[in-house]
């Protein structure tokens, strides 16, 4: 994502990506990860919530959190990083508009400047790459946007891929990629175009909101992220049932076949930990105790 409007900003970058009641072990200080253990476990797992994407000088994983990882024998995030060729072209072909099309067909003469003149003069891109962005839909062009801004982005996902690949852990996604592909595409391209061009209107303005963003995750602080998520209106019909609560009830069950296998460490977005429908919540009423690391 290009610098979002604050609220569509954190909805997709915690999720893709309050009122919450969990007993006070697990909510009562701020935390990242949370050790899952109970009925039919024979070690414990671990949840944690991750960032999409955060640049190189903010990316921190707290020792317990390391410990934690150490100690699991699977990996499971919300999508399975291990995909194959076939598998790759499909996410490809997913984020390129249909029929040959480009955003210079969907933006009016104000919208195209103003996504233009941004790609050429801030973010530095010119020529054929302008031409080649520009093919793909415009939540794929603003996500790869900001990892340019970023000048030197990192991912937990990747992160935590690339440590379970050295400790030779299993790797599971909790979800099909397909399947987040399609949640994104319930996003209207229009409302695409009006939050990507309202972003960069929003200059300076909008790279405060990112950054005040990353604030509050390095607080580790899952009741605000939950509640900074989901509150006002994000411009997306049922948001977040479509993105947040609906998902998460989904992986319970596999969440569940998981840790009763063997010790897991689960890595989601970090708005899925929080609030009534949130992962730790419905664990909780599983029968599971959950309690957070420091």
């Amino acid at each position: 994502m290009v610098f979002l409007n604050i609220k569509k900003s954190i909805a997709l970058i915690f999720t893709i990506t309050l009122s919450l009641n969990l007993s006070a072990q697990s909510t009562n200080q701020n935390s990242l990860c949370y050790k899952v253990t109970g009925p039919g476990l024979n070690a414990p797992s671990y949840v944690f919530g991750t960032i999409h994407l955060i640049s190189k000088k903010d990316f921190f994983l707290p020792k317990s959190t390391e410990t934690a990882f150490k100690g699991c024998k699977t990996l499971a995030l919300e999508v399975d990083l291990n995909m194959d060729k076939a598998t790759k072209k499909e996410v490809g072909k997913s984020a390129i508009l249909p029929n040959g099309k480009s955003i210079d067909d969907y933006c009016n003469e104000a919208e195209l400047k103003a996504i233009k003149s941004f790609m050429a003069d801030t973010v530095k891109i010119s020529g054929l790459k302008i031409k080649l962005y520009s093919r793909l839909k415009p939540i794929y062009l603003q996500s790869i946007l900001l990892k340019e801004q970023l000048k030197g982005a990192k991912s937990y996902e990747e992160t935590f891929a690339k440590k379970a690949k050295k400790n030779k852990m299993n790797q599971v996604g909790l979800e099909a990629i397909s399947l987040q592909m399609k949640v994104l595409d319930t996003i209207p391209i229009a409302t695409q175009i009006k939050d990507m061009v309202t972003s960069i209107n929003q200059g300076k303005a909008g790279i405060r909101e990112f950054n005040e963003m990353i604030k509050v995750y390095k607080t580790q602080n899952i009741e605000k992220l939950h509640e900074l998520t989901i509150s006002e209106d994000s411009g997306i019909a049922n948001f977040e049932d479509v993105f947040l609560n609906n998902r998460n009830e989904s992986w319970i069950p596999v969440i569940e076949g998981l840790i009763k296998k063997q010790a897991t460490f689960i890595a989601v977005g970090a708005a899925h930990l929080g609030g009534e429908k949130g992962v730790l919540n419905l664990l909780k009423l599983k029968g599971y105790t959950i309690e957070a690391l420091f």
